[in-house]
């Protein structure tokens, strides 16, 4: 059985005194020019034009692993609590969202909308260029099955989400899938197959209800 496990308290433990009480300053700080300052001084890399509203924190055991680019609006009241993470320019992270882990790429030009969650605490989450992920979509790369089910191991594998794709409302992508490029997630979906290039599907769990027309895009 495997014996992974996380433990938000130790991995607070492991970030230093020093960036404890500058998170907390930042955490309070209600404006965008002043939480940039901090990430810097604690070793975030963070572009030009970037907004990061209030209640907004950032919390990486490594910050020079934290790389903001150009153009990023990042939300109020949104927590990133990821050791390596890289938002591409002009990406935007909506309201009260919630991204842990270990390891979390994030494209250019994405949207990612409100109380979206993303879960990359033993496996790698990867979302690449032009891609839309609706309200309330949960994205996690483990199925916590270790904590829930005695005698049945944790499955953790990486998640990709390819380039133009769409998720729904509310849609849930489980461990090792990859959605291909410019498919289409129904609100709801629970993804537990991989999503093949320029394909539709919904449901419980889903299933390809329509193939789009290939074209570049």
């Amino acid at each position: 059985m495997q014996e992974l496990s996380r433990d938000d308290k130790n991995i607070l433990k492991s970030v230093s005194f020093f960036s404890q009480l500058f998170i907390g300053i930042a955490f309070y700080f209600p404006l965008s020019s002043g939480k940039k300052s901090i990430f810097r001084m604690l070793g975030a890399k963070i572009g030009k034009g970037v907004y990061i509203g209030p209640g907004t924190v950032i919390i990486s055991k490594d910050y020079s692993q934290v790389i903001i680019g150009n153009d990023v609006f990042i939300a109020p009241e949104v927590m990133i609590k990821v050791n390596t993470i890289s938002i591409g320019d002009q990406t935007h992270i909506g309201y009260q969202s919630l991204l842990v882990g270990e390891s979390l790429s994030i494209g250019k030009r994405c949207n990612i909308n409100n109380r979206t969650f993303i879960e990359s605490s033993f496996a790698s989450v990867e979302i690449e260029n032009d891609v839309t992920i609706a309200a309330s979509v949960i994205i996690s790369s483990h199925d916590g099955a270790y904590k829930q089910t005695r005698g049945l191991d944790m499955k953790a594998a990486p998640i990709i989400i390819k380039n133009h794709s769409f998720l729904g409302n509310n849609a849930i992508i489980l461990p090792g899938i990859s959605i291909g490029n410019r498919a289409i997630v129904g609100a709801g979906a629970v993804v537990t197959k991989d999503v093949q290039d320029d394909s539709i599907v919904i449901g419980v769990p889903a299933t390809i209800l329509n193939k789009k027309e290939s074209k570049d895009v």
